[in-house]
């Protein structure tokens, strides 16, 4: 074994001493004294030692407390599944059962159908079933907060409801709505899913059942809307064509009232019909009274007969001028009648458009209505869906193994640089 005298060497060599200055003198040497056994096995079992601490608690009590939980804690949770697609009437559910097909792998479907379903209202009924709405129909109608603290999850404290680590008001329930019900939608298929967790499979069946029948009275509320929004549109539009008919024939009773005429065109006619007839007598007469001209020139009879045309042809003067002289023959009046029947004939038409259109609204609203097709009823579970008891002890363990090695390595890199 090596004296004093060749430690104090090597400790030279490996400038592990002072260095020695002129001005302050040579500085006395302490003869290095080697460890003594004992002092090397402390140091060796410390080491050791935090190992099997840190071993203890990262890797030995998390497996434990998971073992605990899992085994003796966890309640078993059922999971209760229904889907169900939205279609309109009249269109087939041949894209929807291809969907089905390729998600069972049992092949395509033929047929080249209609599209039986709307991306829009699938979305929109998936967050409506993951909604405050939701929860509080299923609050009135399926009994949620007994179902979520029954007997058998008494003991389970992160999955019954209220639980230390959520809020105890509606908040909290919202919060684990949110947990226990799950809503999905497949664009590609136009199938919705719907997944409810309970402690028991009737809770969970019951649950699914009420969300189920909260969506399709969604699904039927929007359908009535949209009837009631499209039907009332057409309805206003030809009550106000109704009333500009009822203005147009106002406007031509008043007419009627105020000239005393009930069609100027009838008048009109029976106007030219008395001119023409007078014409006709007149033309009648001047044949007469040529002919007896001719023959009989001197003949008392052409005195009354030139008079009784002049009196013809003065009458059929004063029958053009009843017709269009003034501002009180007929043509200016008939000219407001045919503008006042134009209107009214105008409304009428536009009001028969108008009706028509309220009934061909009333027959696409009716056909155009979205309809929740149950794909699958709710299902009662006989074998719990969750917890995986093994395998979250398991991975418990794996990921307690895993930061104890890292804590490991990383505290012996960190004691051997700080290690002279």
């Amino acid at each position: 074994m090596p004296d004093a005298a060749q430690f104090t060497s090597y400790a030279k060599l490996l400038r592990l001493t002072p260095v020695e200055s002129e001005s302050a003198g040579t500085l006395p040497l302490r003869p290095f004294q080697p460890p003594g056994e004992a002092e090397v096995a402390r140091e060796a079992e410390r080491p050791r030692s935090r190992g099997l601490m840190s071993l203890a608690l990262l890797v030995v009590l998390p497996t434990l407390l998971a073992t605990v939980y899992f085994g003796l804690l966890a309640a078993d949770r059922y999971t209760s599944e229904a889907r169900f697609v939205l279609r309109m009437p009249g269109r087939s559910l041949a894209n929807a059962a291809m969907g089905l097909a390729l998600q069972n792998n049992t092949g395509g479907v033929a047929g080249s159908m209609g599209v039986a379903r709307s991306t829009d209202d699938g979305y929109l009924v998936q967050d409506f079933l993951e909604s405050r709405d939701a929860l509080s129909w299923a609050q009135a109608h399926a009994a949620l907060r007994p179902a979520w603290d029954a007997a058998p999850a008494r003991s389970d404290i992160l999955w019954r409801f209220p639980n230390p680590f959520e809020p105890k008001g509606e908040e909290g329930l919202y919060r684990h709505f949110q947990r226990m019900v799950t809503a999905s939608y497949d664009s590609t298929t136009g199938v919705n899913t719907l997944k409810v967790q309970a402690f028991s499979p009737a809770d969970a069946q019951r649950i699914a059942d009420s969300l189920l029948a909260a969506a399709e009275g969604l699904v039927n509320r929007l359908n009535e809307r949209a009837r009631q929004d499209t039907v009332a549109r057409a309805e206003a539009e030809a009550a106000r064509l109704r009333t500009r008919l009822e203005a147009a024939q106002a406007s031509l009773t008043a007419f009627r009232e105020r000239e005393r005429l009930i069609d100027p065109g009838q008048a009109t006619m029976a106007v030219l019909e008395t001119i023409a007839k007078l014409a006709q007598e007149a033309a009648l007469l001047s044949v007469q009274i040529g002919e007896l001209g001719k023959g009989s020139p001197n003949s008392p009879q052409l005195g009354p007969l030139r008079g009784r045309r002049a009196a013809i042809e003065a009458q059929i003067a004063k029958e053009r001028h009843r017709l269009a002289g003034d501002a009180q023959s007929i043509a200016p009046r008939l000219v407001e009648y045919e503008r006042l029947m134009l209107e009214r004939e105008f409304a009428e038409k536009a009001l028969v458009s108008a009706m028509t259109a309220v009934e061909t609204a009333r027959v696409e609203a009716q056909a155009q209505q979205v309809y929740l097709e149950r794909v699958t009823q709710p299902s009662a579970p006989d074998y719990p869906a969750a917890p995986w008891r093994f395998l979250w002890c398991a991975a418990v363990a794996v990921a307690g193994f895993m930061a104890w090695r890292m804590w490991r390595i990383v505290s012996e890199d960190t004691m051997a640089h700080a290690d002279p």
